[in-house]
């Protein structure tokens, strides 16, 4: 700028060049990051992963996992589901089509069908093979998902060109991140093979780096040792010993303590399933997601890739012993060397500042009932048949059908109005929270206290006649387990709050305080990748996380 007052004239357009480069450094970093995006993009979603188990742990995290994405990145402290049910399916579909179950379509896990009189599984497909696999529960695939994904958008923002990848131990966990049109997803078959597998929804056959990684057998290596903390004992929060009333063992015939010798429940006659109980079936997701990379060249050039990464075995786990136990702490440890040890693979591979990744979770979890009951807190159980005779002796016994997963499915000749006043009867019963009219939630104004969680998770061809929720503390008793292990499904903050975080190119450094969605999450990546948002998105952007 000084070469404006330069007194000759001569001198100040020969200052001009030297005065435009100084700024050219400014200028570059100034231009938005979606012009130049990450090579890749990872998301991590953690099953069952309460956000309360950051702050815990803290102390016995590394400082390369959990500990570096918040001290590097965005954390979103106060983010939260906002319909429910609050389970594994409809969890990854949200998070990557920023949007509820009530326009995405993945109600339920297992949702109820009256012309069968029984349910069907979400992403079970009959019109297609398994592939890497005779299995027929790999004829899986996400044509339930109405609604297109991060992973969809990516492929057409590329042309196509983009490699968009989802894999977990769960089927659903890797089909509903990519989406229906997404490169592939791979779940895990334990049984005798332990081994990854997709459908021909995909593709016909497996890769060759994925049969070069079935071949190497890791799930029989993993299981042919011993788990025991990886810690000493003090350092562990649990405020229970590991030997409890309120937990249940990963295999029949033993003690849910530690340590465990996987070998010899092995040789019992438990098959590879097992592995997903475990903290070493995260480790082969690690694993996995590494091979992937590898194997497909991901972030190797300028057009972005997508990764979807789902750890499953911390809900395997979470589901037998609850959010006290021992196990559950040192699975949690476990996963931050796994975390840690991903992260540093994609800088060396991808490098460092390349790529950008999320992690969240798919649901939270509840303490165990019976636990909190002996505390003398407000928690119980629930069962459905109780549910029912409740609504029977208000003489609507003539016109249910079912009662399930919170809802109350009606017979179809069941005369007009009948779903408004059996929502009635059931909001009257002292463990009911709210009841609602499927009939009233289509017209709802959605900010209605509970109600809106209801409506937000609604699809009247998907749905029961009326829905409702227990109060807090309250499992469904058959989920319970006879006062062991935990469940989760409902509308409250230890199902509804999971960690948000966002770390890597193109995240600004920093907490967000206020309340966020999960539904704002595939908004705020599109915005990063400057793409189309997924077509029924309603979540928004989040300023704070994108560097400027």
């Amino acid at each position: 700028m000084l070469g404006w007052f330069l007194p000759d004239r001569a001198l100040r357009l020969k200052a001009l060049p030297v005065w435009f480069a100084s700024l050219l450094p400014a200028f570059l970093s100034a231009q938005p990051v979606w012009q130049h995006p990450p090579k890749l993009v990872v998301g991590i979603v953690v099953d069952q992963m309460r956000v309360d188990y950051l702050y815990r742990y803290w102390d016995n995290f590394g400082p390369g996992g959990f500990r570096r994405m918040i001290n590097e990145g965005s954390f979103q402290r106060d983010a939260h589901y906002d319909y429910v049910p609050t389970y594994t399916a409809p969890g990854h579909a949200s998070i990557y089509t920023g949007t509820t179950p009530a326009r995405h379509g993945i109600v339920t896990n297992y949702p109820y069908r009256r012309e069968l009189k029984g349910t069907y599984y979400i992403a079970k497909d009959t019109t297609v093979a398994p592939v890497g696999t005779d299995d027929p529960a790999a004829r899986r695939s996400p044509y339930q998902l109405l609604a297109s994904t991060l992973a969809d958008e990516l492929e057409l923002r590329t042309d196509h060109r983009s490699i968009t990848i989802g894999l977990a131990l769960k089927d659903r966990s890797a089909i509903m991140p990519v989406g229906r049109t997404g490169d592939a997803a791979y779940w895990y078959v334990g049984g005798d093979e332990g081994r990854f597998v997709t459908s021909s929804w995909y593709r016909g056959q497996l890769p060759g780096w994925l049969t070069s990684f079935n071949d190497r057998h890791l799930p029989a290596q993993y299981l042919d040792q011993t788990w025991d903390l990886l810690l000493p004992r003090e350092r562990y929060h649990t405020p229970l010993p590991d030997d409890n009333p309120y937990e249940l063992p990963i295999a029949k015939g033993i003690a849910p303590t530690l340590p465990i010798d996987l070998s010899t429940l092995r040789k019992a006659g438990n098959d590879l399933g097992l592995l997903a109980c475990t903290p070493w079936g995260n480790t082969l997701t690690t694993d996995l997601a590494m091979a992937a990379v590898e194997g497909e060249g991901m972030g190797r050039d300028d057009v972005t890739d997508l990764l979807a990464v789902s750890y499953s075995s911390t809900d395997e786990l979470g589901h037998l012993t609850g959010p006290r136990a021992l196990e559950v702490e040192d699975m949690y440890i476990r996963l931050d060397r796994e975390v840690e040890r991903l992260l540093g693979f994609l800088d060396k591979v991808v490098g460092i500042g390349e790529y950008t990744v999320f992690l969240t979770a798919d649901h939270g979890g509840a303490d165990v009932p019976a636990y909190l009951r002996d505390l003398k807190g407000g928690a119980g159980y629930t069962s459905l048949e109780s549910l029912r005779r409740w609504m029977e002796a208000r003489g609507f016994a003539e016109v249910i059908d079912k009662v399930r997963s919170g809802q109350v499915f009606l017979k179809p000749d069941a005369p007009q109005g009948t779903d408004a006043a059996v929502a009635d009867a059931l909001s009257q019963h002292p463990e009911v929270a709210c009841a609602v009219a499927g009939s009233r939630l289509r017209s709802m104004d959605e900010d209605r206290g509970l109600a809106r969680f209801l409506a937000r998770g609604y699809m009247p061809q998907r749905c029961g006649d009326v829905l409702f929720l227990l109060r807090p503390g309250f499992l469904v008793e058959e989920d319970g387990g006879g006062g062991k292990g935990t469940s989760h499904g409902t509308a409250w903050n230890y199902d509804t709050q999971v960690p948000v975080l966002f770390f890597g190119k193109g995240i600004a450094k920093g907490e967000v305080l206020q309340r966020t969605s999960i539904t704002d999450m595939a908004p705020t990546v599109s915005a990063l990748l400057g793409m189309a948002m997924p077509n029924a998105a309603d979540g928004r952007v989040v300023p704070e996380v994108l560097s400027k």
